[in-house]
């Protein structure tokens, strides 16, 4: 009878990696012991040939017999290591081959155990980690030349292993890795190195990634790894966007037969649950917008956005879904002719914008700006207009708003490079040019009304325009006493380009102030007509009349003696300088009360270069920036104004051109007043004539075309802002100027809302007034200024909640902050109210007359009396402009229905 023998130790052998062998090798050799032979129990078929390890050879031996593993001994050298591989049981190899092994037995071939190893200081592996079974294999077959990264637990968790096994597999970096990261580099340069992977271990991998970055992860390593498929993940995701929107909406036959071609052509087949399909569109809309962010600093962005847009035309058969993508071109350009329909129609212009703005284009640098420029020139046509009656009142509704309106024509001018939106905008601009046609006619109809030699606070108060003649007498001298002053004549600045310029100034460290009767900048009137070597020898000179630089030079002198003007030529400075030495050395002198500084820059521009459009910065007006540091450590005060301002060249009509005269204005003799024009006479006009024909219209000229001009008599021209600043620690001013609050219009930032209409103004009669300057200067919570217009809307609720027991209460908690803050609750309540509950800081701070920098600590003060308990009753919206105030709250908390 047969002996039936136990089953031996060889069924067990398995076959082991080179990684393995080579890790468990390397742990042999810092051992550092006597034993340089590793036994392991394994299946005796190695293909690697001998290895290096730390400098140390390692031959690996097939340990087929006791024989072959003694024939290795011998020929072992004193500096080599063994790794015998052999699935002979113990009683096989006997004491003779295991004397010599490593613990004198033979190893089995735990790779778990290799693992921690791998991971720096860790010591074990998670629970999570072992029980993926194909795990500890991957780690160790595919350590990278740098090893893992170091663990920071003690145990490796399967995070940090298999999420470190996939960057490595997609040859990405391992921090923070989840479904945007991966579609984004499956998408991006991280392909072929993927497809390179065994596709078992892909199995394995997009099970686990699914499973711990979620569906959109999963997803992409899927798709990347379908055989042939060239279409990129995000461009999938993206069709997916469009295929499965939220809200979901009604389907048309075209979308669901594009889903279905998705699906079989690019997913095998595969269901998609709605839920799924919103989880891949959200990773993949994201990992767009987060490329836009960075700037697609590798060009990557365009072929992902191309492969969806052709994907949904060519592939998928529904053209119009890339239309109804808020990352595809197509999508941004459908929004666009959405706002023009609006536009056109007067209504839903608003909604329109904000999904305009909701698109990735409009991220991107400048792409928003004409469609903001073109709702808020809708807006103010949706404004009513008040009627004004003098021509000091023309000048100032021009720097008050006509001059905003001119910045959003600039810029709308050029708006689109589509031709059904740009069809829309240039309706838009017709009708916005017809009413500044309209204001440009009344005013040019009253350029007989004289300028005054009032004092300023009478000029604010009854209307008189402000010459520029008198910006010495008004403005410079009262500040000069106020350590001196920098008055720098920028030549050619319109009430546009002060719009631009005053908020980088206001950026830069100084504070703008303004009469504190008006709360609002100073607008003068050019001399007569408004050219050069009239109306900037009338500002220096303090008086209407014409000359060069040095009548300016000695004009200025004469107003105040010691006083400099530097010219264009005297401004160049000496290498490594920003400004000339001369110039830095008058503003430093405290025995020099005025400083003049002429920059030609926008006159200059405007005869050579277009600049319909062009914002004006710091940076384009050099050496203004130095120019401003300078008087800002000097201690003097900053006088920004123009001698005229000017239009910009829009397809003007040519009319024949006259000797004698200009762009914009002939000799009265040289033929009858027409059409557009206006005949002006009188000491404010600075010729040998006294008399002289000026163009009012903004379309016409006289001769050939020019990138602008000035002369005339519309508002743009006539109309020089005058712009005054201090450096922020000044502690004194001259009396009846104030700090200026937010000078934009309402509109610019805000809808316009529907309120009573104000009674029509009335000319006022010319008495004798106590001058401004004798008046208290306000302060804070007491401005002049806090009232609201009335609302019928706003009154009974903001009555309630300022009567309530709750708001009585919640005053005394604020304590000495709130003391003389009533009104100014009162008028944000008001403000927020009328506009359901939104409006831009700038908005609410204007109404409110707080100054900049008075905006923070004013609001800050509201907030702690409306926000009963903590709650949020008033706060601001993502962007940290604009104001919300929950009006359901609101009633809750103060007890008011």
């Amino acid at each position: 009878m047969g002996v039936i023998s136990a089953p031996t130790e060889v069924t067990r052998a398995v076959a082991v990696s080179e990684a393995l062998v080579r890790s468990r090798a390397t742990e042999l050799i810092a051992k550092g012991g006597e034993s340089r032979v590793l036994v392991m129990r394994a299946q005796p078929r190695w293909h690697g040939g001998k290895l290096t390890i730390d400098g140390r050879g390692v031959r690996v031996v097939e340990g087929i017999s006791q024989l072959a593993i003694l024939d290795a001994y011998a020929s072992q050298t004193d500096d080599e290591y063994l790794v015998v591989l052999t699935d002979r049981p113990r009683t096989d190899l006997g004491d003779t081959v295991l004397s010599r092994a490593y613990r004198q037995q033979i190893e089995d071939p735990d790779e778990w155990g290799s693992v921690p190893a791998l991971f720096g200081g860790a010591r074990e592996v998670s629970r999570e980690l072992r029980r993926l079974e194909w795990a500890a294999t991957a780690l160790l077959d595919h350590e990278p030349a740098g090893g893992w990264a170091p663990s920071t637990d003690i145990a490796v968790t399967a995070e940090h292993a298999i999420g470190g096994l996939l960057a490595h597999m997609l040859e990405i970096d391992s921090g923070d890795l989840d479904g945007v990261i991966i579609l984004s580099a499956l998408s991006h340069g991280s392909r072929a190195s993927w497809s390179a992977v065994d596709p078992k271990l892909q199995d394995h991998l997009i099970e686990w990634a699914e499973g711990e970055y979620g569906t959109a992860a999963g997803f992409a390593l899927r798709t990347a790894a379908a055989p042939g498929g060239l279409v990129k993940p995000l461009a999938l995701g993206l069709a997916i966007d469009v295929l499965w929107p939220h809200p979901a909406g009604e389907l048309t036959e075209e979308q669901v037969a594009a889903r279905t071609r998705l699906l079989e052509r690019y997913v095998g087949g595969r269901s998609i649950t709605p839920i799924q399909a919103r989880q891949i569109a959200n990773a993949s809309v994201s990992a767009v917008l987060r490329l836009s962010r960075e700037g697609d600093p590798e060009g990557r962005m365009g072929v992902v956005l191309d492969q969806a847009e052709a994907l949904l035309r060519d592939n998928l058969g529904w053209p119009a879904g890339a239309e109804r993508s808020a990352i595809l071109r197509p999508g941004f350009t459908a929004r666009l002719r959405a706002l023009g329909q609006a536009l056109d129609v007067g209504a839903g212009s608003e909604e329109a914008l904000a999904a305009v703005l909701d698109h990735r284009e409009a991220t991107l640098d400048g792409y928003d700006l004409a469609p903001r420029m073109a709702v808020r020139l809708a807006r103010w046509l949706a404004t009513n207009e008040q009627e004004v009656y003098t021509f000091g009142g023309d000048l100032q509704r021009q720097l008050d708003d006509g001059a905003w309106v001119d910045a959003a024509l600039g810029v709308l001018w050029s708006g689109s490079t589509d031709a059904e939106v740009g069809a829309a905008y240039g309706r838009l601009i017709e009708r916005v040019r017809a009413r500044r046609r309209t204001r440009d006619e009344a005013a040019a109809s009253r350029l007989g009304d004289s300028p005054a030699e009032s004092s300023l606070a009478e000029l604010l108060a009854e209307g008189p325009a402000l010459g520029i003649e008198n910006v010495l007498r008004a403005v410079v001298d009262p500040w000069r006493s106020h350590g001196g002053v920098l008055l720098v004549v920028l030549d050619g600045m319109s009430g546009a380009v002060a719009v631009d310029l005053a908020t980088e100034v206001g950026r830069s460290g100084l504070v703008e102030w303004v009469p504190a009767a008006t709360k609002r900048r100073l607008a003068a009137a050019a001399a007569l007509p408004s050219m050069t070597g009239i109306s900037r020898t009338s500002l220096l000179c303090g008086e209407i009349r014409g000359g060069n630089s040095t009548t300016e030079k000695s004009g200025l002198a004469v107003a105040f003696p010691r006083a400099r003007v530097f010219h264009k030529g005297e401004l160049r400075a000496t290498g490594g300088a920003q400004l000339a030495e001369i110039v830095a050395a008058a503003i430093a002198d405290p025995a020099v009360p005025v400083v003049g500084v002429v920059i030609n820059a926008i006159d200059d521009a405007t005869h050579k270069t277009d600049t319909a459009g062009r914002p004006w910065a710091l940076g384009d007006l050099e050496p203004l920036r130095a120019l401003l540091n300078a008087a800002s450590i000097a201690g003097r005060a900053v006088v920004l104004t123009s001698d005229h301002g000017h239009v910009v060249e829009r397809r003007t009509e040519m009319l024949s051109s006259v000797a004698g005269g200009d762009a914009r204005w002939r000799p009265a003799n040289s033929g009858a007043v027409k059409d557009g024009e206006v005949l002006v006479s009188g000491h404010r006009v600075a010729l040998d004539a006294g008399e002289a024909v000026l163009l009012w219209r903004d379309d016409a000229r006289y001769g050939p075309a020019r990138a602008g001009y000035h002369g005339g008599a519309s508002l743009a021209e006539l109309t020089v802002p005058v712009l005054v600043y201090q450096r922020s620690l000044a502690q004194s001013a001259p009396d009846g100027w104030e700090e200026a609050p937010p000078q934009a219009p309402a509109w610019w930032n805000d809808p316009v809302i529907e309120t009573t209409p104000a009674p029509p103004a009335v000319p006022v009669r010319k008495t004798r007034k106590k001058p401004a300057a004798e008046k208290a200067v306000p302060t804070l919570f007491e401005s002049d200024g806090l009232h609201a217009p009335a609302a019928a809307k706003s009154d009974d609720l903001v009555t309630r909640v300022l009567g309530s027991s709750v708001y009585s209460e919640q005053m005394g908690l604020a304590g000495r902050a709130a003391t003389g803050a009533g009104s100014l609750v009162e008028v944000v309540l008001r403000m927020l109210v009328d506009r359901g509950g939104r409006a831009h800081q700038d908005t609410v701070a204007s109404a409110a007359g707080l100054s900049y920098a008075g905006i923070g600590q004013g609001l800050a003060v509201v907030k702690r009396v409306l926000n009963v308990e903590g709650y949020d009753i008033l706060s601001y919206d993502t962007d940290g402009e604009t104001l919300r105030l929950d009006i359901d709250l609101l009633k809750d908390q103060f007890g008011v229905v």
